[in-house]
């Protein structure tokens, strides 16, 4: 057996592998005798099948399968031995197939392309300005944050007479133009509240006490077309005959229900945030500034990122093998594909793969490794910012650490995490590169900011 390379360009190779038909034979036969003992033929025992006919009927998918494990090994080690750095998967060489006949074992001479890593030059970025935004929690925003926790946190009340923020349940039945029932009609039991009425429906609504009732045109209690009252207030799940409905209906208030904000006490405190948070409501908007203020850094730092992202692809133009980069998605897809549609995604593929060597350009130069306190510690934070998000900020530790292990058995975890934290690695280590401007602004200026960017 001898493997060779042939340079085509600088970003092409091709490697060559002669295989003698002793290389592969041995193995071949061998796999065929334990094939004969497992396959079941009829007519014959387990085990007792010949091997005359067990070469026959399966010998071709054996040699295939033997020769594609035999080439593919060797031309791995090959890359390995010689610390070839390629960018794709080998690919088999243009116009060439496998004529083989398990009756007439042969040398094979087999040929793969490589696809070689182009130098990447990252000393551009030393020189490359950017902006990173910083946004301050402003008064209004920890008013509307302690209210909505308020709300959250509400007991609730069920008083005879309405209020402006009041959810009422109807009975509503629809009424004949003289006022009397409507004979298969419609009839339900609704929930509205007051805030979303339309001006002329709370004035004949708010006087109401329980079991009081009045005639309306439920179409115009709100500011919503014909199809989503008739869905949302009537409950209707066919509205082929919506047509047919009329306009009078009688609405018989059944129930009040009024949502009391929490009063900001000891008790509150315990039940938000649990035995060792805040004690008090100053403590409280010290908490919440600074987790809003992290919220808004998230998203100026992406913002900061997808800035850094664009220049260094447009900046970092090293050549790529197209030509074998678009036959490789066509020969390594799992799905058929057109040369339109190869054509139509490459560029997006282009600007991936660029991205994905200049990480890897930044890990080989900066040695940067991923350790597994550092997987476990991310996968657990992770895991604690979706709990929160989720309001669950009292979970026992003892229930996380259950749930953390579970998440590390998962093999696809591990490794979205691990590739999380390369790239947070690389991007700290391009944003220390390169030269960085603070900026304040509003959340109303950023959000300006980045609707311009996206247009």
């Amino acid at each position: 057996m001898t493997v060779t390379e042939e340079k085509v360009d600088s970003l092409l190779s091709k490697v060559r592998v002669n295989l003698k038909k002793e290389d592969y034979e041995p193995n071949v036969k061998k796999q065929i005798k334990t094939l004969a003992k497992q396959v079941s033929v009829k007519g014959f025992r387990p085990g007792m099948v010949p091997l005359d006919m067990v070469k026959k009927m399966h010998g071709n998918s054996v040699l295939v399968e033997e020769l594609n494990k035999v080439l593919n090994d060797e031309v791995y080690k090959y890359i390995n031995d010689k610390k070839i750095e390629i960018i794709a998967s080998p690919i088999p060489a243009s116009g060439q197939k496998l004529d083989i006949d398990i009756n007439s074992l042969k040398d094979i001479d087999f040929a793969f392309e490589l696809a070689i890593a182009p130098n990447v030059d990252l000393s551009f970025i030393e020189n490359a300005a950017f902006t990173k935004y910083k946004i301050q929690a402003e008064e209004k925003m920890l008013n509307e944050e302690v209210d909505r926790i308020q709300k959250r946190f509400a007991t609730y009340e069920y008083p005879e007479v309405v209020g402006d923020t009041d959810v009422l349940t109807f009975s509503v039945e629809e009424l004949n133009a003289d006022g009397t029932p409507r004979e298969g009609g419609q009839n339900t039991v609704t929930t509205l509240t007051v805030d979303l009425l339309k001006d002329e429906a709370k004035s004949k609504i708010l006087p109401l006490k329980k079991q009081n009732s009045f005639e309306y045109n439920v179409f115009e209690l709100m500011d919503r077309d014909r199809e989503a009252v008739a869905k949302n207030v009537l409950n209707m799940n066919d509205l082929s005959k919506l047509n047919e409905v009329g306009d009078k209906f009688k609405l018989t208030l059944n129930n009040i229900t009024r949502s009391v904000p929490a009063v900001i006490n000891e008790e509150f405190f315990v039940k938000v945030y649990g035995e060792n948070g805040p004690k008090t409501e100053e403590e409280m908007r010290t908490n919440i500034k600074s987790d809003l203020e992290a919220y808004f850094d998230g998203q100026t730092d992406s913002y900061l990122v997808n800035d850094i992202y664009k220049v260094i692809i447009e900046k970092a133009n090293f050549p790529l093998p197209d030509e074998f980069l678009k036959r490789w998605i066509d020969v390594t897809n799992e799905k058929p594909i057109s040369a339109e549609e190869i054509e139509k995604d490459y560029p997006g593929f282009a600007k991936s793969l660029r991205w994905s060597l200049v990480q890897r350009k930044v890990v080989a130069d900066q040695n940067i490794e991923i350790s597994q306190e550092e997987v476990t510690g991310k996968v657990r934070a992770n895991l604690i910012q979706q709990l929160y998000g989720y309001g669950m900020k009292n979970i026992g530790e003892d229930w996380v650490e259950q749930f953390v292990q579970k998440q590390l058995a998962d093999k696809k975890v591990v490794s979205q995490t691990r590739e999380q934290l390369l790239e947070d690695k690389v991007l700290n280590y391009i944003k220390s590169k390169v030269q960085l401007t603070e900026k304040d602004t509003t959340l109303d200026e950023f959000k300006a900011l980045v609707e311009k960017v996206n247009a």
